[in-house]
């Protein structure tokens, strides 16, 4: 059920906004959560006061929902910048004329404009100061106003004005709340999504060689702590440089695309491959026997060997792999020994003539 509730107000929250790593989609959350608490508030003031029979205050509730449904559309159509300027004028609106004429000051329903300033805080950017500075300096005065003023409710008893002051309580409170979780929310994701981006290669769409590297000395690490066995292995394209040119450099870029992507869906799940640096790669496979290994790069050549590769010009480019596989021995202190050793299969794989595997064993100089 909580689940649920979290996807439907995620969408909410999205309404409008498709870019899920603009640069303004916190603030567009927090103009998507404003009205969505907005229009909740009014709904619920329409449904009390009309039950207890006070027309005025349900019909301006009413009123302030429709107007808060319109700034909800602007959102959804992409008028953001009217939304974003509609939400503090209705709240001021809404606040000023209920805690003046309608729940009096001791209601403590004026606090709610803390509610705007943190809002213009959070949702204008540095080029909208002047709407931000105004919206705070109309929210402090008529803020004051309301306490200096100091007026009486005359639809609320005493009673009804300490539950409402209750209720301003705990509204601003889940207001700052979610605010605040929405802005932490946010930079995780942006991190998260900055960190993928530094450590994916944009072209083929796996690990660039500083994460490929990494998870290289994490697994081997965990092998030589857990007594297990490792293997890498180093994947090098047949003639790439023949390829870009005979056919020129985006077929070749369209080669490598093609080609990470049918490895990538080769390898095991445990398995970690990434771009070593031009038409290499690099294949990383934890706790997994040398005999194994050979079997699933065997796997990836014969995979490779037998793809198509069209380019838009209906030319079909025939494209190869050799493989270097060595695997972690006891005498081995340093990740780099195996990366070595795979490196010399590799070059005996092209000696050999090429589109093949090769395992290397030895480890002497």
């Amino acid at each position: 059920m909580f689940s649920s509730i979290k996807k439907i107000i995620g969408k909410l929250l999205n309404i409008g906004f498709e870019d899920e790593f603009g640069n303004d989609l916190n603030q567009k959350h927090v103009v998507n959560f404003s009205y969505m608490m907005f229009c909740i508030s009014c709904l619920f003031m329409l449904i009390v006061f009309s039950l207890r029979q006070m027309s005025s205050v349900a019909i301006f509730s009413l009123v302030g929902l429709l107007i808060g449904l319109v700034g909800l559309r602007y959102s959804y159509i992409g008028y953001f910048s009217r939304a974003q300027l509609l939400m503090p004028i209705l709240k001021i609106s809404q606040i000023s004329i209920l805690s003046l004429f309608y729940f009096g000051t001791n209601s403590g329903f004026h606090w709610f404009f803390v509610n705007v300033i943190a809002y213009s805080f959070v949702v204008f950017r540095a080029d909208q100061n002047f709407a931000k500075y105004w919206i705070v300096s109309i929210s402090i005065v008529l803020f004051l106003m309301c306490e200096l003023l100091n007026t009486r409710g005359i639809y609320l008893t005493s009673f009804d004005q300490s539950v409402i002051v209750i209720f301003v309580f705990l509204a601003l409170s889940f207001n700052f709340a979610m605010v605040i979780n929405l802005v932490i929310n946010r930079l995780k994701s942006v991190n998260s999504h900055l960190r993928t981006l530094a450590e994916m290669d944009e072209l083929t769409g796996l690990s660039n060689r500083r994460k490929v590297l990494a998870d290289a000395v994490n697994i081997f690490a965990d092998s030589v702590i857990n007594r297990e066995s490792c293997v890498f292995a180093i994947v090098d394209l047949d003639h790439f440089k023949k390829i870009n040119d005979t056919f020129g450099h985006e077929a070749g870029d369209l080669v490598l695309a093609k080609v990470s992507a049918m490895m990538a869906s080769v390898i095991r799940p445990q398995d970690e491959i990434g771009r070593y640096g031009g038409e290499e790669f690099i294949v990383i496979m934890s706790d997994t026997s040398l005999k194994d290994a050979e079997v699933v790069m065997e796997r990836m050549r014969q995979s490779v060997e037998n793809m198509l590769i069209e380019t838009e010009h209906g030319i079909v480019i025939p494209v190869t792999v050799s493989i270097g596989v060595a695997a972690i021995a006891p005498s081995v202190s340093r990740y780099e020994e195996i990366l070595a050793q795979a490196d010399k299969g590799l070059y005996a794989a092209k000696r050999n003539g090429r589109n093949r595997v090769s395992v290397q064993s030895d480890y002497q100089s």
